[in-house]
């Protein structure tokens, strides 16, 4: 049976990234050299671009959110980046925007799809359909869905899946023959942000990653948690074949 390992992280929002859980993930992939690696969106936070931005935030520099979400980018190295809503602001801007703003996108958008083609990084869009990536019987996307049913909701519509968006760690698992487990992998961004500080809905929001193995010949797939408790990373990888009784 050939395995092949997989990593699936996401929700760094750029300079609002916790730099303790980013450091973790860059010792862990060292470790768990996985062959497949999925970036899976908000790479960068671009709150000066997002509707109803304050006059405070449309006058911040973007310059160190998009510094440090390209230095991620150039060290963790995915074979996919699949654009969160976040991103697509940018994307977004390039095409509906006016005279210099516009300008600016279109040139932030070169730079980065340039950035990713370079190291032969595939680049997906915000997209319902067009931006799920499938590898075996699993599909990865950024997420469209929020609130406490966000992953539910997912695992309706997707099936089993990876995504990000909520920031949190969930799992629900839908009725059907195959199996359709979607699972929500955390963030690797600040949990409390000033967006947020007054929202205990939040408090759900968690460190974490997933990665998994996928069987080559027949799709099926295991997917582990990695996530933060006190001040320890739990992170299960173990594989084994068990002779069970003979009928």
């Amino acid at each position: 049976m050939s395995l092949t390992r997989f990593l699936f992280a996401t929700d760094l929002h750029g300079d609002m990234q916790d730099t303790g859980a980013v450091a973790a993930l860059h010792e862990f992939v060292k470790a768990w050299k996985p062959s497949i690696r999925v970036f899976g969106g908000d790479l960068f936070d671009f709150r000066a671009l997002r509707r109803g931005a304050s006059a405070e935030e449309r006058s911040e520099s973007m310059s160190m959110d998009v510094d440090a979400g390209l230095r991620f980018l150039s060290s963790f190295r995915p074979n996919y980046y699949l654009r969160g809503n976040h991103c697509e602001r940018l994307w977004d801007l390039a095409v509906n925007g006016k005279g210099v703003e516009a300008d600016y996108a279109q040139k932030g958008v070169r730079d980065i799809e340039a950035r990713c083609a370079k190291m032969k990084c595939e680049v997906l869009p915000y997209h319902k359909r067009d931006g799920v990536l499938k590898i075996g019987h699993l599909k990865m996307l950024h997420g469209f869905y929020a609130g406490v049913t966000a992953t539910r909701q997912h695992g309706l519509t997707y099936g089993a899946c990876l995504h990000g968006h909520t920031h949190t760690i969930d799992e629900a698992s839908v009725a059907g023959l195959e199996r359709r487990a979607a699972r929500g992998v955390g963030a690797l961004c600040k949990l409390d942000m000033p967006y947020n500080s007054r929202m205990p809905v939040t408090l759900r929001h968690a460190h974490g990653w997933a990665y998994g193995v996928i069987n080559d010949k027949t799709g099926s797939y295991h997917v582990w948690q990695a996530e933060k408790i006190d001040d320890l990373w739990l992170l299960p990888s173990s594989i084994k074949s068990l002779a069970g009784p003979k009928h």
